[in-house]
């Protein structure tokens, strides 16, 4: 139909209505076009029939001429104004169409704003001169780009709650950044609302420089702290004013005042410290509490002062009178650390004692310093485990090598010797009769004794241990290796294998009675990473999961890890499922945090899922989240980019030895 004309299909021509003349000629020559094949349609059937007439009689009927001509002229009587009309009305409905897009366009040329009418899928369909002006684009180059071409930080694809609002017909209006055709940034405020052209749903954008506005604020801050400045000024002028006045009338007064103000001074100074201080007499009675040692105990300052210090904090009466044999003899000073439990979490403190003297050198008391160093503790500890970890990686993969040339001397002579028991080798045929031995009975004989099956069974037991030989040369590669083309279902069962085998050394769990449920997409799935980064989230999935089985008892469900590898879009989708004791709301919120854990002391350092999370999101590109209820097991699902079928990236082959079987 003539009105699915599209915007960018129309030539970029002033926005003037077209002539008569032009309308004429475009309109009345499709008519008369129209009319003349109706015209020829009708006279078909009078030429064929004098033809048909002529070939059979040798002569014309002009009767029967005369009658198909009085049918072709009724026919074409009923036809022709019907045709005229619905011709007229395309017609009508074209130009009412041209007339609208040109005062469309028209409409947005006048605008002061920049104006964008921009599909559903960010392409832009028009935008006026202000724009392709303030932007430096051509209609044709802004015509051909998406808007998120030119949105720097596409504020509206980022939320999609205001994509929502403008679909349900509400207008929205944010601000972002434009990138100018010369690279340059210009800050801009978009109002945008949902419009319908050409029946199918737009988006309708007024766009305003907001540059000098931005401006004109930077200048109206700069001002406005000027002006504060100078009302500072003014005012510390008054109040040096006043307070001369005040010393000339009530000396006294402003001693007490100057005095006060040193100490709230000094109190500020102390609350303001992250340690908390304490200060107290020589009888052990607390002179000063500051906020920090107010959160560290949760006693309010106005009930520790003047309380004895073995009162509001006996651990640490404790502990001073415990250290105080191992004062410095010349500071006079002592420093230990102690455990104590601080909003429900075991915490370690560090105390520094230091004695107040006075002028006379006669000591008025102690001020406390205590500062919480259990972060710190855990990232000495993280960072002393990760070079064990490191020293552990390099010794197994050293001797994974030098297992794989013993192992493979087993299997290539296993399988040497099952070759020279064979009976179909020329060569085992013609020994046998050399030596006077028949094959067959040697066969029967190793067969009767199990000979042959202790063989296969060696084959399959240095089979296996390839594997883990294998298993563990992936996992021990450095992770700065370039990322390759990994399979989703390889490497999560090289995982379950890894696990498996931590579990039986530590003993604590056995693995094996946890069944493991695996529910794969029928078609490989592969994505672009490093193969060990990969083992080393699902390995920590595994882990935690079993770990929490291993702690929840449930009377009828029996221990459950299900595994899901599916496609979700471009995505691809890894779900790990157990039917543990789940985590609350508050803990589920805080499982990625690093040095959170839930286990004992000793038993985990907190950063399994942190540095997961990192992994996924940071280096792969992914997202990683928790669904989890109490009594009720965890849902952890991962999503990373798929790798593209005809992505032109080789497979990389893989490090480890071959084993010379």
């Amino acid at each position: 139909m003539v009105f699915s004309v599209k915007l960018n299909d129309m030539e970029d021509t002033p926005p003037t209505k077209p002539s008569g003349k032009s309308q004429f000629a475009r309109y009345w020559t499709i008519r008369g076009l129209t009319a003349s094949l109706i015209v020829v349609a009708a006279l078909l059937p009078v030429v064929s029939a004098l033809s048909i007439s002529f070939w059979l009689d040798g002569q014309y009927n002009w009767q029967e001429a005369l009658l198909e001509l009085g049918v072709a002229c009724l026919t074409l009587s009923l036809i022709a104004y019907p045709a005229f009309y619905l011709l007229n009305w395309e017609s009508v409905q074209a130009q009412m169409l041209d007339e609208t897009h040109q005062d469309f366009r028209l409409l947005i040329d006048q605008a002061v704003d920049m104006v964008f009418l921009v599909s559903m899928d960010g392409q832009i369909v028009e935008a006026n001169q202000n724009a392709c002006d303030a932007l430096g684009y051509s209609k044709e180059e802004l015509n051909s780009l998406s808007i998120l071409d030119i949105d720097i930080d596409c504020y509206l694809h980022r939320h999609p709650s205001l994509v929502e609002k403008i679909r349900k017909g509400e207008s929205v209006t944010y601000q972002s950044r434009y990138r100018r055709h010369n690279g340059e940034r210009l800050p801009i405020e978009s109002r945008v609302r949902l419009a319908s052209w050409m029946e199918q749903p737009h988006y309708i954008e007024f766009v305003s420089d907001i540059s000098h506005r931005i401006e004109i604020e930077k200048q109206m801050d700069e001002s406005r702290e000027a002006l504060e400045k100078t009302r500072n000024i003014l005012e510390r002028r008054i109040e040096e004013h006043s307070s001369e006045l005040e010393k000339q009338k009530q000396g006294r007064e402003i001693a007490e005042r100057y005095a006060n103000s040193i100490q709230n001074y000094l109190e500020k100074l102390i609350d303001s410290m992250p340690s908390a201080i304490i200060a107290v007499d020589e009888d052990y009675r607390v002179m000063q509490w500051n906020i920090e040692a107010e959160r560290m105990t949760n006693i309010k300052a106005k009930e520790a002062v003047g309380e004895q210090l073995s009162k509001v904090f006996p651990t640490l009466h404790t502990h001073i009178h415990k250290h105080n044999q191992d004062r410095d003899l010349i500071h006079h000073n002592i420093s230990f650390r102690f455990k104590t439990k601080i909003e429900q979490e075991r915490k370690t403190l560090e105390a520094m004692v230091y004695p107040i003297f006075t002028l006379r050198e006669e000591e008025q008391g102690e001020v406390i310093r205590i500062d919480d160093i259990t972060d710190k503790l855990r990232i000495d500890e993280t960072l002393v485990q990760t070079e064990k970890m490191l020293s552990l990686g390099g010794l197994a993969a050293g001797m994974a090598h030098e297992i794989n040339n013993p192992l493979g001397a087993i299997m290539q002579s296993t399988q040497n010797i099952k070759r020279r028991l064979s009976e179909t080798l020329p060569r085992n045929q013609m020994v046998a009769q050399e030596t006077g031995i028949e094959l067959k009975e040697l066969n029967d004989y190793l067969e009767k004794q199990r000979i042959l099956e202790f063989l296969d069974g060696i084959m399959v037991s240095g089979e296996r241990a390839a594997r883990i030989v294998g298993d563990m040369l992936s996992f021990a590669r450095p992770a700065n290796q370039e990322a390759s083309k990994v399979a989703l279902q390889d490497a999560l069962d090289a995982a379950v294998r890894l696990s498996a085998k931590d579990y039986n050394q530590r003993k604590k769990f056995d693995f094996r009675e946890i069944e493991i449920r695996k529910t794969y997409s029928p078609q490989t799935i592969f994505v672009k990473a490093q193969k060990n980064q990969l083992e080393q989230v699902f390995l920590n999935l595994l882990v935690n999961a079993a770990q929490a089985l291993a702690q929840f008892h449930a009377e009828q469900a029996s221990p459950l890890i299900e595994l899901i590898i599916r496609r979700e879009g471009n995505k691809a989708c890894v779900e790990v499922i157990d039917n543990g004791p789940g985590m609350d709301e508050a803990t589920r919120k805080r499982v990625f945090e690093p040095f959170f854990t839930t286990k004992a002391e000793n038993v985990g350092t907190g950063l399994g899922m942190s540095v997961s999370y990192f992994i996924v999101s940071e280096q792969l590109g992914g997202q990683i989240s928790v669904e989890s209820q109490k009594g009720k097991g965890c849902r952890f699902t991962i999503l990373l980019p798929l790798l593209a079928t005809s992505d032109p990236m080789d497979d990389e082959h893989d490090e480890q030895i071959e084993l010379p079987l």
